[in-house]
């Protein structure tokens, strides 16, 4: 699927490997998940205006008590 970022000045980015998807975090940052690439791209809060794609949930897992 591709995942489209507008940048604040109305620029696109666009990632068109299969399998791409992204993962908004709550503190205004984006990273995009590339398909065969071990680092995500990510942008900090503020350097993205909106994203279309398909979006991954993240889920983390840790120890249970």
């Amino acid at each position: 699927m591709t995942v489209t970022v507008t940048l604040p000045d109305g620029r696109t980015d666009q990632y068109m490997r299969f399998g791409d998807a992204f993962v908004k975090h709550q503190d205004g940052s984006l990273d995009v998940i590339r398909n065969g690439v071990r680092n995500p791209h990510s942008y900090a809060a503020g350097e993205w205006t909106d994203v279309q794609g398909d979006e991954k949930k993240w889920s983390r897992r840790g120890f249970r008590i």
